[in-house]
């Protein structure tokens, strides 16, 4: 059943006035604020770039801004490189219903948990003496622990494997739903597994690439507990920027980080939606 009119108007309107309310209007008075100036410990209502100014002439903010384009590129690309081959052995090694459904609950699990909980289980794992650490020592490959807490390597292991189920989704979705006569049809024509992977498997199902690829990157812009606990304060991202000029009540300065990480967030989303639309759906 199709609505049209005031019938449709009736049921988009809670949801239209829950986003008015949630999103719209804080982002609203976000901008306003921008435009004030902090001085002496004081918010000075006003209309001034002052704020802006100062925040795009701070060599501090681009070293800001590149480490969090960083941190979310390599991440996107970890949970890429790890996300396919499992989502496609999800799809194609796990041949029974209930096994694949054990998997998948195995796999995606974690989401349950909180990111607190599973931030500080990386802590026991990447410690001096901790578990990765003892391995690699015991296995011979290092003579001394590896720096893995509070720097960004840190940061991007952690925040990959929190991650990773949101890489994982996408490409299974477009994965069961990839017409296998494609497959069979290259196959009959003499295409060896690994041709018939790269020119028919792999390109249709980049749709689903870049939907995780998008999720990734926009997760990982703005995440903020992992950076917070794992970094130590050595790994500064516009997320936290953000808290601690707002603690500081700073919130001219809080408001227009938050804005540049919204101006970059919705340049991934533009970029990707735009590559998107020009991918084949399968």
């Amino acid at each position: 059943m199709r609505l049209r009119g005031p019938l449709a108007m009736a049921f988009l309107a809670p949801a239209l006035l829950v986003m008015a309310g949630l999103y719209a209007v804080p982002l609203g008075v976000y901008l306003v604020n921008s435009f004030h100036r902090f001085e002496a410990g004081r918010i000075l209502p006003g209309w001034t770039w002052e704020t802006y100014a100062a925040f795009f002439t701070d060599p501090f903010a681009y070293r800001v801004i590149g480490q969090s384009l960083r941190l979310a590129v390599l991440v996107t690309g970890l949970a890429l490189l790890l996300g396919y081959p499992l989502a496609y052995a999800l799809h194609t090694r796990v041949r029974r219903p209930g096994s694949r459904a054990a998997v998948a609950l195995l796999l995606f699990s974690p989401l349950v948990v909180s990111v607190v909980v599973r931030t500080y289980g990386w802590f026991i794992l990447l410690a001096t003496r901790g578990l990765v650490n003892t391995a690699l020592r015991a296995s011979g490959l290092v003579d001394t622990p590896l720096p893995l807490l509070f720097n960004l390597r840190g940061v991007v292991v952690s925040l990959t494997h929190i991650l990773l189920p949101f890489a994982v989704f996408p490409i299974y979705s477009v994965l069961v739903r990839l017409d296998t006569t494609l497959k069979d049809a290259a196959r009959d024509l003499g295409a060896g597994p690994w041709a018939t992977f790269t020119h028919i498997t792999l390109p249709l199902t980049m749709p689903g690439v870049v939907a995780a690829a998008l999720i990734c990157f926009t997760l990982a812009l703005s995440s903020f507990v992992t950076p917070q606990l794992l970094g130590g304060g050595r790994v500064q991202v516009l997320p936290l920027v953000v808290y601690q000029s707002t603690v500081e009540i700073n919130w001219p300065l809080g408001a227009v980080a938050g804005l540049t990480l919204l101006v970059l967030s919705l340049a991934a989303v533009w970029t990707l939606n735009g590559l998107l639309r020009r991918l084949p759906s399968v």
